[in-house]
């Protein structure tokens, strides 16, 4: 298993939508809708590219679960970004755990989808957090 890597989700990667160019600048960020802050922070590892959740699941099953996940919602293969926030927390639930400090952010312009993936997630870390706390 390897530690500190960050996974970039999205079936457009290939082209002019990957993480060099896209969520490690700030422009592109600005326009996404991000957060100022980047993530390209050398802790958290390199970027693995995803094209569909089941490169995302087989990436997660070789290298362990990542340290921080740039989303998109709509993907080619019929599922989406809130399938794979499924899969991640129920890999989570049956022992395979996401680092404490993960992160994650939604780049996709789909605003029901990036708040579904929001709501799920976000919700999920706030009461994992607050059951490890007792």
């Amino acid at each position: 298993m390897t530690s500190g890597w960050r996974l970039f989700l999205d079936d457009l990667a290939e082209g002019d939508r990957n993480p060099r160019l896209t969520v490690d600048h700030q422009r592109w960020r600005a326009r996404a809708g991000l957060s100022p802050g980047l993530p390209n922070r050398p802790e958290l590892g390199a970027w693995v590219v995803a094209l569909n959740c089941g490169e995302a699941v087989a990436h997660v099953s070789r290298l362990g679960p990542p340290s921080f996940v740039s989303f998109d919602h709509d993907l080619a293969d019929g599922l989406d970004g809130l399938w794979f926030a499924r899969a991640l927390i129920e890999a989570d639930m049956d022992g395979s755990h996401l680092p404490d400090d993960f992160g994650y952010e939604v780049h996709s312009a789909n605003p029901v989808g990036r708040t579904n993936i929001h709501g799920l997630l976000g919700r999920y870390l706030e009461l994992r957090g607050a059951l490890t706390e007792d």
